[in-house]
């Protein structure tokens, strides 16, 4: 499926957009996206399928929550029927503002102090208190693909066993994966956005920092993102002692989808070698925190 092909017959029918021009943007694992520029602004339309539209409408609906705070999210525009996504090709589409600016990197102390300052006031928007349980619904215990590798059943077990020991923490909405290219910096207005909000879902906060700290290399490169995020004081100070734990728990996440991936031969945004070199920094990941 083209989406740059398939979305102004669909613009115009479920938006009420024509006369747009459509390019397309590129795709992440799971999803395809183009630009859509109108007289009246510029928008990202998002086309993911069926297993993640749920996930989607969520995301949507929290991008609208912080948008409304005052965020820059890439909030999303309804349809002509209040309707957040349209079904296209066995998936859905959804409609979104383009966040103005370039992606961030993280190679530098001034780009992590805009992540963590960024991240840390999405979460103090959705805070919920102290809550105790499990929050990865994605890891599915009965999973065929946790036994790609003799290792990873061991290390799942270890971890979560390690995870469910752990006392209340502070839980918010969460991004579940704040790369540095999830935020955009945008220098006209010193405007700093947080986009792409499909996986999210109700976590604690330190998962959300374990996912940064693990895009920026580990917390000997991260020092100025932690800085930042702990000066917003979204979560009490004691719960940082368990960091190392839910640093553990986003390299098992990463080793279970890149093992799914694998076991199903998905090449959707990548080829094999990617599949195998994902799975392999996420064994290497959790083996440097004492895991497999």
């Amino acid at each position: 499926m083209s989406l740059a092909a398939a979305l102004p017959a669909l613009l115009a029918e479920h938006w009420g957009i024509t006369g747009a021009r459509v390019q397309p943007l590129g795709g992440g694992m799971n999803s395809a996206t183009a630009t859509v520029s109108t007289l009246d602004g510029v928008y990202v339309a998002k086309w993911v399928p069926a297993r993640e539209v749920d996930r989607m409408v969520r995301g949507c609906a929290v991008a609208a929550t912080l948008a409304a705070a005052g965020m820059s999210t890439g909030a999303p525009v309804p349809a002509l029927d209040g309707a957040l996504t349209v079904p296209l090709a066995g998936g859905a589409v959804g409609l979104g503002q383009w966040a103005p600016g370039v992606p961030l990197t993280g190679d530098d102390e001034g780009e992590q102090t805009l992540l963590g300052h960024t991240l840390a006031c999405a979460h103090a928007v959705t805070r919920t208190g102290r809550t105790a349980g499990r929050f990865a619904s994605w890891l599915d215990v009965e999973r065929d693909s946790l036994g790609v590798e003799a290792w990873l059943w061991p290390a799942y077990t270890m971890v979560m066993e390690e995870y469910a020991a752990l006392p209340p923490l502070t839980w918010a909405t969460l991004h579940t994966d704040p790369s540095p290219e999830a935020f955009r910096f945008d220098a006209a207005n010193g405007t700093t956005s947080l986009i792409d909000w499909t996986g999210a879902e109700p976590g604690p906060v330190l998962y959300d920092v374990a996912s940064a700290v693990m895009y920026l290399g580990g917390p000997e490169h991260a020092g100025a993102f932690v800085d930042a995020f702990r000066c917003e004081d979204v979560m009490p100070a004691d719960e940082w002692v368990h960091l190392d734990t839910l640093r553990r728990g986003r390299w098992l996440v990463q080793a279970a989808y890149f093992a799914e991936r694998l076991a199903a031969d998905d090449l959707t945004g990548t080829d094999a070698a990617g599949n195998r070199e994902g799975f392999d920094r996420a064994r290497r990941g959790l083996r440097d925190l004492g895991v497999g």
